[in-house]
Order: structure tokens, then sequence, then C-alpha cells
């Protein structure tokens, strides 16, 4: 059983990937963009994603939280995007101090 701590966390997480906006959780607001060449030692996690409302005036940004929450939640410090715009955004996850 979770303690009632540890929900408050995941609610907070899911409501902040659910809704897309407010602000980001302290982890997804340390991961940093990265490029091929800051990531050629770093481990590849896997593909995240994020999506907005067409209606959303700040949709791309909201749709990048969702994605850095989501890279957060596997424990990623850096995200390539692959997709970098608009009410879709699709990026690579990366952890880049990862032990061997």
């Amino acid at each position: 059983m979770w303690s009632t701590s540890r929900r408050s966390i995941w609610f907070v997480v899911a409501c902040a990937i659910a809704c897309g906006g407010g602000g980001l959780s302290p982890a997804a607001s340390r991961i940093r963009d990265g490029s091929d060449l800051e990531l050629g030692d770093c481990t590849f996690l896997q593909k995240v994603n994020g999506s907005a409302s067409d209606t959303d005036k700040a949709a791309a940004t909201h749709a990048k939280n969702q994605a850095r929450e989501r890279a957060a939640a596997l424990g990623a410090t850096h995200i390539k995007w692959i997709v970098p715009c608009c009410t879709y955004v699709e990026g690579e996850a990366y952890r880049c101090d990862a032990p061997e």
C-alpha cells in the first residue's frame, strides 16, 4: 500500500501530465535539451511525447512540459527533440550520468 505522501506526489505528476500546464515538477525542470554531440556518451532510455489542445495558446510549451514530465519519470537528464513543435512533440529521453 502506498503512503499518503507517495500518492500525493504521483497525483501531482499525473495531473501535470494530464493537464499539460501549470508548472514543471522539480525533476522535469532539471531536464536539459541535448544534441547529438552532447549525448554521445549518454544512455538512451526511450522516446517520450506530449500533446496539447489546438486551442491552447501555449500548445508547444505545454506539450513539451508533458514530454519533460514523462522523461523525468524515467530518470532522464536530457531530451533530444525529434518533433519539437506545436500541439504534438516527440523526443528521446537520455540519462547522461548513469553508472556503467
